[in-house]
């Protein structure tokens, strides 16, 4: 990670007490003591990292890594010691053979338990992060492919000195190239999968209102899609009419927004609907937690407070759209991409803002409302 690099006697005894403070946060997970690190006098992780930061090259980025890099390379080796034993057959002892299985499956929990926590964190930190590293790292790993997406774009806008020499040649397509092919195997396999485990993707299936296949130049998909949205009962439990009757384009820019929208709104109504809560507190901690998830920025108090109205409401029909569009979407909109109306970066909201007599927010927002009501009930399921 980094070269040596002569240090004076502070910074050494500054890393040093870095050190042992980590074997006190090490023995205090150990111990289940974790929460009384705060109150123990002297600096703590924060302190540390600040002071560390100054030092030349990657100091604190070593002192950080290197304490997990020990544990995973432990848990390798003992890892390969007990595999190959069994792999090249050298035990035959039933029991022995038995002891082994079961140290290798402690070993396998003890990496499941870190990857539970560590993915999430870097996925976290990738989507605000300057570092280069980290963010080639979590889009190599990532297999969310709206986050991938999110990502390669901004890769692209943070480090435009990676997409090519001066004249914009490349060698390869980098990571924009890895996820089409990746994308191109996933649909190619799901195919295949579909026909073996139709039940198991029925419940994905229902949930989407299209199917993922590949489209060749020379023939159409048609009949093998008929055939798989009926096995897969696909669309059943998607917010939206996802039948053969529906009729509007889910490419338009509104369409495809208030699409997005909705289900977020169905996602959060599924969860919070008949619940009761010990306080309008713990409620707006709930609604917040839901809608935060998939979400990069924390909700506001304001849109929290929007929100609220979500468990009340009915389930999503034509009859009912309006309801929606006026007590959730057009507010949440309002709160969000159109917070500053006139300068909106949705292309359908720029529009509305552009219409002839839109001179103030009460009236964008009643433009806002007519289409949005319009266009949900066009969306929605028959009542």
């Amino acid at each position: 990670m980094s070269e040596p690099v002569k240090i004076t006697a502070a910074q050494r005894h500054l890393v040093e007490s870095f050190r042992a403070y980590l074997q006190t946060v090490i023995t205090a997970e150990q111990f289940g003591q974790s929460a009384r690190l705060p109150a123990l006098p002297g600096a703590k992780t924060a302190d540390y990292c600040a002071a560390l930061a100054k030092l030349a090259y990657n100091t604190l980025a070593d002192e950080l890594a290197k304490p997990v890099w020990a544990m995973l390379r432990e848990i390798d080796r003992a890892a390969m010691e007990f595999h190959r034993a069994l792999h090249h057959n050298m035990i035959t002892d039933p029991a022995k053979r038995a002891e082994h299985e079961k140290v290798l499956e402690q070993l396998d929990f003890a990496l499941a338990l870190i990857l539970r926590r560590l993915p999430a964190i870097a996925r976290f930190r990738a989507k605000r992060t300057k570092n280069i590293d980290l963010m080639c790292e979590v889009m190599g790993m990532s297999h969310h492919g709206t986050e991938a997406a999110g990502l390669i774009r901004r890769y692209q806008k943070e480090f435009p000195e990676e997409n090519g020499d001066a004249d914009g040649n490349r060698d390869d397509g980098g990571f924009l190239e890895s996820f089409a092919w990746d994308t191109y195997q996933r649909v190619e396999a799901l195919d295949r999968l579909a026909d073996e485990f139709p039940e198991h993707i029925r419940f994905a299936a229902k949930q989407m209102h299209g199917w993922p296949m590949l489209q060749h130049r020379h023939t159409s998909n048609r009949k093998r899609f008929q055939a798989l949205a009926a096995r897969l009962d696909l669309g059943a439990d998607y917010p939206l009419d996802a039948s053969e009757g529906a009729r509007f384009r889910p490419g338009t820019p509104l369409i495809r927004y208030l699409d997005a929208l909705a289900c977020k709104v169905n996602y959060v109504h599924g969860f919070t609907v008949g619940r009761s809560y010990e306080s309008d507190a713990e409620q707006r901690k709930a609604l917040r937690s839901w809608w935060w998830d998939g979400q990069d920025e924390r909700p506001s108090d304001e849109l929290v407070e929007v929100l609220r109205a979500v468990p009340l409401l009915p389930p999503l029909t034509k009859a009912t759209a309006s309801e929606w569009a006026e007590k959730i979407m057009v507010p949440v909109i309002m709160l969000t991409e159109a917070s500053d109306w006139k300068n909106c970066e949705e292309q359908f909201l720029r529009r509305i803002a552009k219409q002839a007599g839109v001179k103030s927010q009460a009236t964008f927002k009643s433009r806002l409302r007519s289409a949005v009501s319009s266009t949900l009930r066009r969306l929605a399921r028959p009542a």
